[in-house]
């Protein structure tokens, strides 16, 4: 993964972990708008095709010898033929509607939920090996400090020895 140096910050990662979920969080609120415009939409098929059936009644009634052959009986016919095939339209794209796009959505929401756990699990093992590094090296580091103070002990004594015996030397030849 590789990341922006501004992102690899504790507030980068709470502003990744924070733009995953406003996009779940929209993704959610996406999904129950478009279930509710598929039930609108269903809906108004429905009462689409009430208002057709109720028309076509009337349309059969009594009258319909003395409105043979008239142009406001056709035009009224054929407005009621285009409003059936609005509601089939309507009820169709509500169907087209309810299986792509909110299937993709779901989809699309599982991905980012996967990949938000993903996410936080590597960010996890990265900060828990990092902290264990930090630990090896502050454990060297205190290491290294005590042995080199055991050292500077050492070397002193060393050369106290050493100018203590070279001194008697010096006393034995005079």
């Amino acid at each position: 993964m590789g990341f922006s140096t501004n992102l690899q910050s504790r507030g980068g990662h709470e502003a990744l972990l924070g733009r995953q979920e406003a996009e779940l969080r929209l993704l959610e609120s996406m999904r129950r708008c478009l279930l509710n415009k598929v039930k609108c939409d269903r809906e108004y098929s429905s009462a689409l095709c009430v208002v057709s059936a109720q028309a076509q009644k009337v349309e059969r009634g009594d009258d319909n010898n003395y409105l043979s052959g008239s142009l406001v009986a056709q035009a009224w016919k054929g407005i009621l033929e285009e409003l059936e095939r609005v509601a089939k339209l309507v009820k169709s794209n509500a169907d087209t509607v309810e299986k792509e796009t909110i299937e993709k959505l779901n989809t699309l929401y599982i991905e980012k939920r996967k990949a938000r756990k993903t996410y936080q699990d590597e960010h996890t093992r990265i900060s828990l090996q990092m902290s264990n590094v930090a630990e090896e090296v502050s454990r060297k580091k205190a290491e290294y400090q005590k042995q080199f103070e055991n050292y500077r002990l050492m070397r002193s004594r060393f050369e106290d020895h050493f100018f203590k015996c070279e001194f008697k030397i010096m006393c034995q030849i005079v």
